[in-house]
């Protein structure tokens, strides 16, 4: 397998600038999650990488081969750029068996009937589907039907595989399973998977690595899911991955206060330049303690248990601010009652500029 590079990469269509000396860089055997809102230019990007969308500017290498070079105008077809792709709709073929189904870029290779087979079957053995090799894909669950798309793209020996949102339409168990599966397939081949997806969980649970983009198509940031949880680089990405709380802070006399519908002291060390007002404390679910000394108090509206969590809302004067509370803290320290008003505390806070039209929890 090999690396992926995009260096200063320009797509648009007609007058509407989707990506704009766009660069990334995926490392070879990685996992690497583009993760962005829908309309961002992920699926732009994918195009491009697999020939099926020409830039403007910029080059796409994979590994020592160029594929594309507006300058150099190189633009290797899109047939002969040794990509595996993987969709979100398994697109396996209803009339063809199983192991039809992965030999069909072979026979589109013309390749001879005895390495079709041998290669056909080595592929479905890496997926755990040989036993299936005779079967119609009606006669198969979901998740299998995925197992067998993600073999035919193994089957070709491709430098790259390319998932685009490839267990959307799988239930809960099956999106499980197959996000354990591919991490497992990787690992035995050393792979270089680019995993396209809006699904932040999916990112987190399954990548090496994350690139963050933003909806304008802009890559905001490049890094392990701990770099990207633990450090943000903006308000982006510390609001799109993961569920985030945003409350005003203003200057309320000599002091500070948060702004929830009424002015609520807010006594905690704050960065300077915050001390005039004009930002919003970011804080996170997770970094919402419990502390009955705290004077900052609020009212616990509902409580719902999630099996290894507690999740609450509460009204933090009249805003409401979401808590999520982990089983080892409940045994610990004990819940909270719905209609009961607690002390919290925050930890890990962010400051961010205040957003034109108020914050969102």
């Amino acid at each position: 397998m090999a690396n992926v590079k995009f260096d200063n990469i320009t797509v648009r269509y007609g007058s509407n600038t989707v990506l704009d000396n766009f660069s990334l860089e995926v490392e070879s055997g990685k996992i690497v999650c583009l993760v962005g809102p829908s309309g961002c230019g992920k699926t732009t990007l994918v195009r491009a990488l697999l020939g099926l969308n020409k830039p403007e500017t910029g080059t796409i290498t994979v590994g020592d081969r160029i594929l594309f070079d507006a300058k150099k105008r190189i633009n290797v077809p899109a047939e002969k750029r040794n990509i595996g792709i993987v969709f979100q709709d398994y697109a396996v073929w209803p009339h063809m068996t199983v192991v039809e189904n992965v030999s069909y870029p072979l026979k589109k290779q013309r390749r001879p009937k005895e390495e079709i087979r041998e290669r056909a079957m080595r592929a479905l053995e890496q997926v755990h589907m040989t036993e299936y090799a005779n079967h119609l894909p009606n006669q198969l669950s979901g998740g299998q039907q995925q197992r067998v798309a993600i073999a035919r793209a193994l089957v070709v020996d491709s430098d790259v595989l390319v998932m685009d949102e490839p267990i959307t339409n799988l239930d809960a168990k099956l999106r499980e399973e197959m996000l354990l599966e591919i991490r497992m397939i990787q690992k035995r081949l050393n792979a270089t998977i680019l995993y396209i997806t809006h699904d932040q969980q999916s990112a987190l649970q399954l990548c090496d690595k994350m690139a963050i983009m933003q909806l304008d198509g802009t890559l905001c940031q490049y890094g392990t899911d701990e770099e990207i949880i633990l450090h943000p680089a903006n308000r982006f990405t510390f609001e799109f991955i993961g569920v985030s709380n945003f409350i005003p802070v203003v200057k309320n006399g000599n002091s500070v206060a948060l702004d929830c519908g009424e002015m609520i002291p807010y006594a905690d060390a704050i960065p300077k330049e915050v001390e005039n007002g004009g930002f919003e404390l970011g804080v996170r679910p997770n970094d919402i303690v419990f502390d009955p000394a705290s004077p900052l108090k609020a009212k616990v509206d509902s409580r719902v248990f999630l099996g290894s969590e507690y999740n609450y809302f509460l009204s933090l004067g009249k805003k409401q601010i979401r808590v999520q509370q982990s089983m080892l803290d409940a045994r610990t320290k004990g819940v909270a009652e719905e209609g009961e008003t607690i002390g919290i505390r925050f930890l890990n806070t962010r400051f961010y500029p205040a957003q034109k039209g108020g914050a969102t929890a």
